[in-house]
C-alpha cells in the first residue's frame, strides 16, 4: 500500500496543492504515515509544514520544488512489480511480434534480427520472456530495460498493442514494422512505420538497420559510461 500511496500523493499535491492538510489526506484515506509520509519526507521530496515539523505531527505537506519540476515534465508511475530501474539508450531491442504467424520466423531472422546485428544492437524476442509469475510484470520488465522496442504490427492482435501502449505510456523510443497492404488503426494512422514486403526484406532490412544506426548515435552512452568508470577507479 505504501508504493501505491506514494505515487498518488504525489500526484495529489500537484495537482491540489501547493498545500494539503494533514486532516485531508487521512479523510481521503491515505493515512499509512510510516510507509507513505515518512519515505517522501525524509526523501525531500515533500516539506513537512510548519517548516522543521516531523512527518507525523505536521499540520500540513507540499511538493518540494525539484519533485514539483520532475512531474510538471515527466509522467511518474506506480512501480508496480518492475524490480529494475528503467534504462535508457541501452544498444538492446525487445521485439514484439506476431511469433506464431506462418511468416513470423522469416521476418525475425530475415529482416529484424540483421538489421540489428549490423548495427550491434542485441535482439531479444518477446516470445522468450518468461511464463511463470507475472506475464504482464515480465513483459513490461522487458520493455524497461531494452534501449529500444520494435513492434511489427502486420496482424491485428490484442497482445502486441496492448505492449505498444505500453512503450507509448511509459516513453519508450520504438520503432514501429507492417507488412504492405496493412491499413493501421486510427490511432496509428499518423504514426511513422516502416513498411515492408515479404517478397523483398532486405530493402526493409536495410531501412531498419539504417534507422538503428541512427538511433544509437544519438543514444550512445560510451562517454557516460567512461566517466562513470572514472569515478569508481
Amino acid at each position: 500500500m505504501g508504493a501505491t500511496h506514494i505515487w498518488k500523493l504525489l500526484h495529489l499535491l500537484n495537482t491540489y496543492g501547493p498545500e494539503l492538510s494533514r486532516r485531508a489526506i487521512r479523510k481521503a484515506g491515505y493515512d499509512c504515515d510510516p510507509d507513505t509520509l515518512y519515505p517522501l519526507v525524509s526523501s525531500g521530496a515533500v516539506e513537512a509544514l510548519p517548516e522543521g515539523r516531523r512527518y507525523d505531527t505536521a499540520d500540513s505537506y507540499r511538493l518540494s520544488n525539484t519533485a514539483a519540476a520532475i512531474l510538471q515534465n515527466c509522467l511518474v508511475c506506480y512501480r508496480n512489480a518492475i524490480e529494475r530501474d528503467l534504462r535508457i539508450g541501452e544498444s538492446s531491442a525487445f521485439v514484439v511480434m506476431p511469433f506464431r504467424e506462418a511468416w513470423s520466423e522469416k521476418v525475425f531472422s530475415e529482416l529484424i534480427a540483421p538489421a540489428c546485428q549490423v548495427v550491434n544492437v542485441s535482439c531479444l524476442r518477446g516470445d522468450t520472456i518468461a511464463r511463470s509469475g507475472n506475464l504482464v510484470s515480465n513483459i513490461l520488465q522487458a520493455i524497461c530495460e531494452a534501449g529500444i522496442v520494435l513492434v511489427d504490427v502486420s496482424v491485428d492482435n490484442a497482445n502486441i498493442y496492448y505492449e505498444l501502449g505500453l512503450c507509448h505510456a511509459i516513453g519508450k523510443d520504438l520503432r514501429i514494422l507492417k507488412q504492405d497492404g496493412v491499413t493501421l488503426p486510427a490511432d496509428l494512422a499518423g504514426t511513422h512505420y516502416i513498411e515492408y514486403s515479404l517478397s523483398n526484406l532486405n530493402a526493409a532490412r536495410d531501412t531498419l538497420a539504417k534507422e538503428l544506426s541512427s538511433w544509437a548515435k544519438t543514444n550512445d552512452l560510451t562517454p557516460i559510461r567512461t566517466e562513470n568508470a572514472g569515478t569508481n577507479v
